[in-house]
């Protein structure tokens, strides 16, 4: 936390600093007019910036197309991997869990069991 805090306090310096040395260039530019107009306005942050960064976008955009392809990739690489370890894990621990209790009792020996007799025919009947 201490580093972050340094961070933070350095950074406000620089902030403070890069803002006092924009007021005093405008102070002065606006004092002094004899610059050339080439020396007041930059180079690089100048009439052409936006030229420049539209030429170095087209090979920024590519490699952060291709950082995010990858990356993508590896996640599903690294998906696929992981769902294959929880279906193990779930079949290690499903077998853990049935070695754990008593084996289930045989099924009982069947017993030869013979159907009932028919019921008898009745005298009364039997010579009809």
């Amino acid at each position: 936390m201490a580093s972050f805090d340094r961070t933070l306090v350095f950074g406000a310096l620089v902030l403070c600093a890069v803002c006092s040395l924009a007021c005093a260039a405008d102070a002065t530019t606006g004092a002094d007019s004899s610059f050339d107009a080439d020396m007041i306005e930059g180079r690089t942050f100048g009439h052409h910036f936006l030229k420049r960064i539209s030429f170095a976008m087209i090979p920024a955009a590519f490699v952060v197309g291709v950082i995010t392809t990858l990356l993508s990739a590896l996640t599903v690489v690294s998906m696929k991997g992981l769902g294959v370890g929880v279906i193990l894990l779930v079949l290690t621990i499903s077998q853990v869990i049935a070695r754990s209790f008593p084996a289930p009792l045989p099924p009982p020996v069947p017993v030869a069991y013979s159907a009932p007799a028919p019921a008898p025919i009745p005298l009364v009947y039997k010579d009809w």
